[in-house]
């Protein structure tokens, strides 16, 4: 992967974060793919300027993903959250990009700004469905894979 990708390489990008993705169930950050066990060493290798590429791959497909949780109603509160918050989404995101970033006292802080918000829409949801009488147990933990799907490493809160 040396100079620009050409449309195969962000092709084979795209699917490799999927099938992380599909594998992990969460979307990967750039340091995951450097250490992934067959392509790691091609990101590792990378120069800048190929790594920003990827790092905005990685931001199109999580604009994407975002854009196509409208099926329930946990993944429209995640997108109202994506699309009001923006900077504390990105700003938690990249604090999830390593088990060191999420040691640090800034991921508590900022943590802990998510954790409100998502105790908040938790909370939308349980309104919602209480009306409902049923269901409420699945609907909660599907909000809640969607989280992890964006935050990797949400459980490392206190």
């Amino acid at each position: 992967m040396v100079g620009l990708m050409n449309i195969q390489e962000q092709e084979q990008i795209r699917m490799l974060l999927q099938n992380i993705e599909d594998n992990q169930k969460r979307i990967p950050t750039f340091s995951d793919l450097r250490q992934h066990p067959v392509f790691g060493a091609s990101f590792a290798g990378m120069e800048s300027s190929q790594k920003q590429t990827v790092e905005l791959m990685i931001k199109q497909y999580i604009a994407d993903k975002v854009d196509s949780l409208t099926k329930t109603k946990g993944g429209q509160l995640f997108k109202r959250f994506f699309e009001s918050s923006p900077e504390l989404f990105w700003q938690f995101r990249a604090l999830n990009e390593s088990d060191e970033s999420a040691q640090s006292p800034e991921f508590q802080v900022v943590g802990k700004r998510v954790e409100q918000e998502m105790f908040r829409l938790e909370g939308i949801l349980t309104d919602r469905m209480l009306k409902q009488e049923k269901g409420l147990d699945k609907v909660i933990d599907s909000f809640y894979n969607i989280v992890y799907l964006f935050f990797p490493r949400y459980n490392c809160l206190d």
